[in-house]
């Protein structure tokens, strides 16, 4: 049984585990059978040596010891001083289980050359009185069994070469067409197009250590949660403080700390990788690039898999060799100070959120998958679409305008965008350079893009797959996004309760029990996964801002200045590279269509980087016209969280009028430049005709002082 392949190392771990469970009830053979899925011993237990096991063992397993002597040199058999005969049976059965499992756990080599301790000689000797014990001991007889088991189930294992189908690009464990998710899937799409998954030959590269076995990190959390080792001592006891008084609650019940203390330490035991507990598979969804030269990536994992990196980082427990993205943001956004300064550490609340609501879910499931993916370069061949060069040309599809409640001018009756909770309707990000932007990850800030990421967890835990500890490109999408905080929408105000912020944390009781429940069927690579009916989609507009040149910033707030007006192209493309399906890498390209039908968004390019509102509404309806099958639903607010009273232009003039007075913007938003015309009259122009047509209309607009839409509605029947 002593081979190359580890097997005593994982026969005995089985055995000794039925051993312990007959003889001191301890329940320890679900940790034994993770042994037996590992690739070799090597995996499971990184610090022993199997050769040391063999050098160590193997001379003893033919001594015959009689196991009712007393030897006053053997710890076991001395005599014990209230009976004179040598211990009880069950305290001589209690510590042989405990041998044997501890010799299932191979001792380093240096250990067994250099270990004269007398526990170390302890352990030795009654490994060598297992024959004979065995006669004496039928309980023994459990172990033996399991030696055969796990014996049969190993030389299965590691003797299947399997089909050629299951070898081939997609997976041993990712059969061609299958009906089921397998256990523990992920898949991991790197820049080079070729996907990687567990076992896959040749692509140990993958992976990256963390620099404590999870299993030991489990054993640091104790019920009450005293400390999570990452975050300072006093800012969490801010936190847990106020989490005892008053759990939060989800779905009318509390989540206490002991049931979120049980989560992270059943989740780091469960090995969701299948990796042994210590090692990730790991790609840098920066390294491909961003912006207009972004590259086809994609981390492909489940909601428990999600976790695990989650709680590693809070117990400090970091990759080692790699600062990726998540552990700057912990470290940036959860700082002494920042409590002294009375900030609200609005980044932890989301993590306690996210893993609090996983808690209540999953169960003794893993959870919906959720694919982190970039999508590829930005190129112009929607020109060839717009010009009929090589098909009929596309016309302008049927939007939704859903108009805020106080505008009084009809709702759409969909959720608000922000907020999400609309199936398969993507939540548009109005991005900068970085997913989070410039409040960096840490809190809820005045703009959109900040904001969103601390409603949006798993977003935000995706910049683990960030090098260099930076943030998330853009264009970046995460199927399956859902929201987990409460209190965040697209209209906001400057009282209570946003007080001009886009979204507000109230702890203690901020879990969002609305939160998603529809999943779409669909497929990734080829393998079948459940994915939540949401997305997020970061998206980054020409700014306006940037090139404003001799326009001042009260003609920008009024859509005066013509070269808010000349970058229709670059928008175009920008739109179609994040919200093409077919510009995402191949294996999540079916998925990315299932779930993305609709489009949600506000004022995208009339945010702070002070875009024409009209000329936006215009180039996000043309741009979605260009795909297949998908809904545009275009939100409309008076006071949306940035650039607050701008997109009141894209109503006729006397609602125009009424919307920025009511927004309370009047002192820089001025009513005397609303047009006649609003996006309702856009559409009834404009709905069916030819794209191609729209296209010129809108790229040859005139300049100011004239609005957009009542240029090109002069110029249409």
């Amino acid at each position: 049984l002593l081979d190359n392949d580890g097997f005593t190392t994982v026969i005995l771990g089985c055995g000794a585990a039925m051993g312990l469970h007959k003889c001191t009830g301890e329940e320890r053979t679900g940790q034994a059978l993770d042994v037996m899925t590992e690739q070799s011993v090597g995996e499971a237990w990184p610090r022993r040596s199997q050769s040391a096991v063999s050098e160590a063992v193997s001379p003893l397993l033919t001594r015959s010891v009689d196991p009712d002597a007393t030897d006053p040199d053997d710890p076991l058999l001395t005599p014990e001083s209230n009976d004179g005969n040598g211990r009880s049976q069950s305290q001589k059965e209690h510590r042989l289980c405990l041998s044997w499992f501890q010799q299932a756990q191979v001792i380093n080599v240096n250990d067994v050359e250099n270990d004269n301790s007398e526990e170390f000689q302890e352990n030795i000797t009654f490994l060598g009185r297992g024959r004979t014990l065995l006669r004496t001991r039928p309980w023994l007889l459990y172990a033996a069994l399991g030696f055969v088991f796990a014996g049969l189930i190993l030389l299965h294992a590691f003797s299947y070469e399997g089909t050629p189908e299951e070898n081939s690009d997609v997976s041993r464990t990712n059969v061609l067409n299958q009906k089921e998710t397998p256990p523990k899937f992920w898949l991991m799409c790197p820049r080079d197009g070729e996907c990687v998954w567990f076992r896959k030959p040749g692509t140990d590269w993958i992976y990256k250590s963390f620099e404590r076995n999870a299993w030991d990190v489990s054993n640091e959390i104790d019920d009450q949660i005293y400390h999570l080792r990452a975050i300072p001592q006093d800012l969490w006891n801010s936190v847990r403080s106020k989490w005892i008084q008053s759990p939060p609650h989800f779905k009318g019940k509390p989540v206490t700390l002991p049931d979120l203390a049980a989560f992270m330490r059943e989740t780091l035991q469960r090995d969701p990788f299948w990796t042994g507990g210590q090692k990730v598979p790991w790609l840098d969804l920066r390294g491909g690039g961003s912006g207009a030269s972004s590259q086809k990536q994609a981390v492909i994992m489940n909601q428990r898999q999600l976790a695990f990196i989650v709680i590693n980082l809070l117990m400090d427990n970091h990759l080692q060799g790699v600062r990726t993205g998540l552990d700057a943001a912990i470290q940036r956004c959860n700082k002494e100070s920042d409590l002294e300064a009375g900030l609200s550490p609005d980044m932890l609340h989301l993590i306690l959120a996210f893993l609090a609501t996983l808690s209540q879910e999953l169960g003794n499931t893993d959870g919906p998958y959720l694919v982190g993916t970039t999508p590829g370069a930005v190129n112009e061949a929607w020109l060839e679409k717009v010009l009929g060069q090589h098909e009929a040309g596309k016309s302008m599809i049927q939007p939704k305008l859903c108009n805020t409640a106080k505008l009084q001018a009809g709702t759409c009756g969909l959720k608000d965008f922000m907020a999400g909770g609309t199936p398969k309707q993507a939540l548009t990000d109005i991005a900068g350079m970085d997913v989070g932007g410039g409040a960096q990850l840490c809190r809820v800030a005045n703009s959109q893009d900040e904001s969103l990421v601390i409603f949006y967890p798993e977003v935000l835990v995706a910049s683990f797959f960030v090098g260099n500890g930076q943030m998330l490109p853009v264009p970046f999408t995460m199927l399956g996004a859902r929201r987990y905080l409460r209190h965040i929408s697209g209209e906001t105000g400057a009282g209570p309760p946003y007080d001009n912020l886009c979204g507000k944390v109230s702890a203690p009781d901020f879990l969002n029990s609305n939160i998603m429940t529809d999943v779409a069927d669909t497929k990734v690579s080829m393998t079948p996964v459940k994915i939540y009916d949401s997305s997020f989609v970061a998206v980054a507009s020409y700014c306006s801002d940037c090139h404003r040149g001799e326009c001042s910033e009260p003609e920008m707030f009024n859509n005066q200045c013509d070269n808010q007006r000349k970058h229709l192209d670059e928008d175009v493309s920008t739109w179609l590279q994040a919200y093409d399906y077919q510009n995402y890498h191949d294996a999540v390209s079916t998925a990315f269509a299932a779930v993305v039908t609709q489009i949600g968004t506000g004022p995208w390019g009339a945010g702070l980087w002070q875009g024409d509102a009209q000329q936006y509404f215009l180039t996000v309806w043309l741009a979605t016209s260009l795909l297949d099958n998908v809904q545009l639903d275009y939100y409309i607010y008076d006071h949306f969280c940035e650039n607050a009273g701008h997109q009141c232009f894209v109503l006729g003039q006397s609602m125009c009028q009424t919307c920025i007075q009511d927004s309370g913007m009047s002192s820089i938003i001025n009513n005397q430049y609303c047009g006649s015309l609003g996006a309702q009259d856009m559409l009834d122009k404009l709905v069916d005709q030819p794209v191609e047509q729209v296209y010129w209309l809108v790229k040859n607009v005139g300049p100011p002082p004239h609005q957009v839409f009542d240029l090109i509605g002069s110029s249409v029947m």
